[in-house]
C-alpha cells in the first residue's frame, strides 16, 4: 500500500472541501487515515495541531466545526478560501 504524503495543509483543505453547508465535517481520524493511507495516530496529531490552531473545533465524537466558516449572506468576492485561514493562523 502506497503511503500519500499528509501535512496540516492538505489535512485543511480535505476537512474545508467535504465540509457542509454549515462549515461541519462529519469524520474523525480514521475517517483521515483511511482517505491519505496513513496511520490513525498521525492523523489524529494533525487534527489536534489544526485544533490548536483555532482552524477547527471538534464538536461531537467524529464531528469538527471549521471555526471562521463564512456566512451565507456574505457576498462572495468576501469569502476565504481554505489556504487564506492556513496562511492568517500562522
Amino acid at each position: 500500500m502506497r503511503k500519500k504524503y499528509l501535512d496540516e495543509e492538505s489535512l485543511f483543505a480535505h476537512i474545508w472541501n467535504a465540509a457542509d453547508g454549515d462549515g461541519l465535517w462529519d469524520g474523525d481520524a480514521t475517517t483521515l487515515a483511511s482517505a491519505f493511507k496513513v496511520s490513525e495516530g498521525e492523523a489524529d496529531d494533525l487534527l489536534g495541531k489544526l485544533c490548536d490552531r483555532g482552524l477547527i473545533q471538534r464538536v461531537g465524537t467524529a464531528t469538527y466545526v471549521i471555526t471562521r466558516w463564512p456566512e451565507r449572506n456574505e457576498p462572495a468576492e468576501q469569502e476565504l478560501q481554505w489556504w487564506e485561514f492556513t496562511r492568517l493562523s500562522k
